[in-house]
């Protein structure tokens, strides 16, 4: 007699999947509509000639390509986790919709950097709002390792320690920009762009390991 397999949960992966890619595509258009376009009226306003506009529209283009590529390191993390799932249970649902949310306000808050430049409280903020979401992607794969009835079977120890490094590289970079954005240091944000690095580099590196693994055991 065949064992009954655990219950779907109140969402399939399907519908997950679809929601959260919706999620991220909505993230993105939020993230576009802060950078603002030369319009006719600022030539007509005669405040400023072409070269300072384009100055001026420099910490704009920064903050819209930083906070992309942080979307975009934390889709392929999200995702990656996903695919380690054989099914999606009430506690991975609930810490995937309070991740997604913090990732709603990465626009928000990495706005405010370029809105409001030099001492002020919103690049603590938009540190913070990174730390939530690396938190909460640290959770989701904790729940995954630590529950067998939901995890695809298969995952070698060079996957999961791989997974791991990833998956902290968030919080930990989080921390760090919150301590240089309390010495008042600028443009804290692109910190971030180390823990892409770290995470190309890791991935790199856990293919190489596992590559070995395999000529090893040969």
């Amino acid at each position: 007699m065949e064992s009954a397999s655990p219950p779907e949960g109140p969402v399939t992966k399907v519908n997950i999947g679809r929601l959260t890619n919706a999620i991220f595509a909505f993230v993105l258009l939020l993230l576009f509509k802060n950078v603002r376009i030369p319009s006719f009226s600022d030539y007509l306003a005669g405040s400023v000639n072409t070269g300072e506009f384009g100055y001026m529209q420099l910490p704009d283009i920064f903050s819209f390509l930083n906070a992309f590529l942080i979307i975009a390191m934390i889709w392929v993390i999200t995702f990656h986790l996903f695919h380690q799932l054989v099914r999606v249970d009430r506690m991975y649902l609930y810490l995937h919709l309070a991740m997604m949310m913090m990732v709603i306000f990465i626009p928000v808050s990495s706005h405010m950097n370029v809105m409001f430049p030099g001492r002020s409280i919103f690049p603590v903020l938009f540190h913070a709002n990174m730390l939530a979401a690396g938190m909460l992607l640290a959770f989701l794969w904790w729940h995954i390792s630590s529950e067998p009835s939901i995890r695809r079977p298969g995952i070698g120890r060079v996957q999961l320690e791989c997974t791991t490094m990833k998956v902290l590289y968030l919080p930990a970079t989080a921390v760090a920009g919150m301590f240089l954005a309390n010495l008042d240091l600028g443009h804290t944000q692109g910190i971030y762009l180390a823990t892409m690095l770290a995470f190309v580099l890791t991935t790199l590196y856990s293919r190489k390991r596992e590559r070995f693994d395999r000529e090893a055991g040969r």
